[in-house]
């Protein structure tokens, strides 16, 4: 995104760690260091409606790409209130805030879980989408993409698949016969740039994300690069679904 030349770039986030570690490596990359200096980075929360309000008065952004949501299914099972007042009321707030300050486009980043959504959490995405999608403005531009898991990223099945092959197994699947989309970072935010040029208002962007991979294969693969054999050295668990999840995605 620096690359594009923005004028300013707000970088709004509740974690404070993940918020630092990102402006530090900005800073200190060999290509992107040159842009530090249009960085501004906020710890703050879209449920906070004061530290909204005096963000949008200070630095009218003209582009929103609004990621912020709790994600991880079984937690939001456990803490529905979360969810509804993270995913639901924070865009809520967000759009609310985008259209009284003249936002050019506002770009709403959802799920594969917001389909026929069995979870709190796809729920949550499913509102917040609809909410998203029903403002007719004149001035602001809504724009919604959906798409599966992302490699690597905060949570990732990836991640936690390391974690217990570090830890010596076994790994953990919930079924044996569940399958999930996957992309990678550099893909998923390429993607949500790519729909935040051509959106025109009121779409949702489905992004291809080729053929579902089956998580067992995943787990057996991820074993075999570490070069061990899979139930031999390392076990793989079948622990039963859990609340809210599918076997499919759609």
């Amino acid at each position: 995104m620096l690359q594009h030349n923005p004028e300013k770039l707000i970088l709004f986030d509740h974690a404070e760690s993940g918020l630092f570690d990102l402006h530090f490596a900005i800073k200190h990359d060999a290509v992107l260091g040159s842009y530090a200096h249009l960085l501004h980075p906020m710890v703050g929360s879209v449920t906070d409606t004061l530290f909204l309000k005096a963000t949008f008065e200070t630095f009218r952004p003209e582009i929103i790409y609004h990621a912020a949501a709790y994600k991880h299914v079984p937690l939001m099972e456990e803490n529905p209130y979360m969810a509804i007042l993270v995913n639901v009321f924070g865009t809520k707030n967000l759009v609310d805030f985008a259209i009284k300050y003249n936002c050019r486009k506002f770009v709403y980043v959802s799920t594969d879980k917001a389909v026929n959504p069995s979870s709190v959490m796809g729920a949550s995405k499913r509102i917040a989408e609809m909410y998203v999608q029903c403002q007719k403005n004149q001035t602001t531009q809504f724009i919604t993409t959906r798409f599966g898991n992302v490699l690597d990223s905060n949570g990732s099945v990836t991640q936690i698949f390391q974690k217990q092959l570090e830890f010596g197994g076994p790994l953990t699947v919930t079924h044996q016969e569940i399958y999930r989309y996957f992309m990678l970072i550099s893909e998923a935010c390429s993607l949500v740039l790519e729909a935040g040029v051509m959106g025109k208002g009121g779409e949702i962007f489905i992004f291809d994300m080729g053929n579902m991979v089956k998580i067992y294969d995943l787990a057996r693969k991820m074993i075999q690069l570490n070069g061990l054999v899979p139930n031999k050295d390392i076990e793989i668990k079948v622990t039963g679904l859990r609340h809210g999840e599918k076997l499919y995605e759609e």
